[in-house]
């Protein structure tokens, strides 16, 4: 378990990535801060979301004082910066303080939200299945490096991953390593990962095994469960300490995937190691606007964020894309030449090939209120700001699955 200063790196971790949906999926504040693990996914991170949103909350001020006096400073130093996502200049600005003092709030402010949190924290199955193991020293230091990893996700091919750890671990067996056979079907979809962790995560996981098979041949199989990629690995030895260095090693880095990994022994008593991984069905999100320079935008803000950017430039491109690829969102300019914003939206919410997709209207224009009487799910106000669109996507989005936010959200307005 993390000592409290190590959790308080979380909670400021956390709180860093507030609104990217497919971070927080994989961090450790998921485990120890929502309920059962077999939860839905989404629905956890929504939780957490919450919980941290709420905590801020909890350390308002009740006392009829004006917004803007000290008491309330490290309460507002917290939700401007994390909750409205505002820069620490924009902070200072409306707070009317100097940059030093404003770290100073958010320090002391951050001290008590992670301080009620620390009281917070849930004990699940899987966290006393998981985390009795006695860690190693190692491990220790690890689990204190996963807080401040910048974890990067991309879609990464199974089969190239084992034969660049393969590589890895030759040098180790004098170029005598027993065989890895490798039973991988063709049709096997990449998986969503930070590569340089799943590299290491594998690494440590067959270096150990390799080490205690004596020479057995070692089966590597796959399958897709649900929207999991699962990696079969099949050794001889019937029985797996999961107490070791590389055993826990690679156990934290699947993790901070989003994956698990779990022992099972077969019917003749050899032991199959299952990995499980997040399938790469990044969500579509359909840009409609006739100026380059927003797409470039949305790709650079996007990009980082696992989501497929697709490009319209005029609104009757826009609706035929929009009813032949189905995309889970759609953001919608309304000044467009010819066919307008307007028009496009009607068309999108009538048509039933398209009318369950949520749109967000993106607009220079203070027009939400007849956005959402036309049919649109959120607005945002241009210049586009990126924690702003991120939170925006976030309500509506489900790794490869569409958006399941039921009312309007008007983001001009929060």
């Amino acid at each position: 378990m993390p000592t409290k200063a190590d959790f308080r790196k979380l909670v400021k971790d956390a709180l860093e990535h507030l609104y990217d949906t497919a971070y927080l999926a994989t961090h450790p504040l998921l485990r120890q801060l929502t309920g059962s693990a077999t939860t839905n996914r989404l629905t956890r991170v929504q939780q957490l979301r919450s919980t941290l949103k709420e905590t801020i909350e909890s350390i308002r001020p009740q006392l009829a004082l004006p917004a803007k006096a000290p008491e309330y400073r490290s309460y507002l130093a917290l939700y401007y910066r994390y909750v409205q996502g505002m820069s620490m200049g924009q902070v200072e600005n409306e707070l009317g303080i100097s940059l030093r003092q404003l770290q100073r709030e958010l320090y002391k402010g951050l001290d008590a939200v992670a301080a009620l949190l620390w009281e917070m924290r849930i004990s699940t199955p899987e966290q006393t299945s998981e985390q009795a193991l006695p860690e190693s020293v190692e491990t220790q230091v690890l689990y204190n490096e996963m807080a401040q990893w910048q974890s990067i996700r991309e879609a990464s091919d199974v089969h190239t991953l084992f034969e660049e750890v393969a590589n890895m671990l030759k040098p180790l067996f004098n170029e005598q390593m027993p065989d890895l056979h490798v039973e991988f079907p063709d049709s096997l979809p990449p998986v969503f990962v930070d590569t340089t962790l799943i590299r290491q995560a594998l690494f440590h996981l067959l270096r150990s095994l390799l080490q205690d098979n004596h020479g057995n041949e070692i089966s590597l199989q796959a399958q897709i469960r649900d929207s999991q990629v699962e990696i079969h690995i099949l050794c001889g030895k019937a029985v797996i300490d999961p107490s070791t260095s590389d055993q826990q090693m690679a156990r934290l880095f699947i993790q901070r995937q989003g994956g698990r990994l779990a022992t099972e022994i077969t019917e003749d008593q050899r032991t199959r190691m299952v990995i499980s991984l997040p399938q790469a069905n990044p969500p579509k999100v359909l840009v409609i606007d006739d100026n380059q320079a927003i797409h470039q935008l949305f790709e650079r803000y996007l990009a980082p964020h696992f989501y497929e950017i697709l490009h319209a430039y005029d609104g009757l491109t826009a609706l035929q894309m929009a009813a032949e690829v189905r995309p889970n969102i759609i953001i919608l300019d309304v000044m467009m030449p010819a066919v307008d914003g307007w028009q496009v939206l009607r068309n999108l919410v009538e048509n039933p090939a398209t009318m369950q997709i949520p749109i967000i209207i993106c607009s220079v224009l203070k027009e939400s209120e007849l956005a959402f009487s036309l049919g649109a799910r959120a607005y945002i106000k241009k210049p586009v700001d990126r924690m702003e669109l991120l939170a925006t996507l976030a309500q509506f989005q489900e790794i490869g699955a569409p958006g399941e936010a039921d009312q309007p959200s008007d983001s001009s307005d929060s």
